[in-house]
């Protein structure tokens, strides 16, 4: 996650590692997610789907 840091250009490294620290739990479900997801059935709640869709849309803005 931290790469991603060193790959945005320089205006933006600030708000890509402040929205990283904000949502640092939010990514870590996701990335353990998308590792297990082979391997292991897991649900979701609504309620965890829409707070992880948040952290993806908010990160997206701010590299895109």
């Amino acid at each position: 996650m931290e790469i991603l840091s060193e790959l945005v250009p320089v205006d933006k490294k600030s708000s890509v590692k402040g929205v990283l620290e904000n949502y640092l739990l939010e990514l870590g479900v996701l990335e353990d997610a998308y590792i297990t997801s082979r391997y292991l059935m897991r649900e979701f709640t609504r309620q965890k789907v829409e707070k992880l869709a948040k952290a993806v849309k908010e990160i997206m803005k701010i590299v895109a």
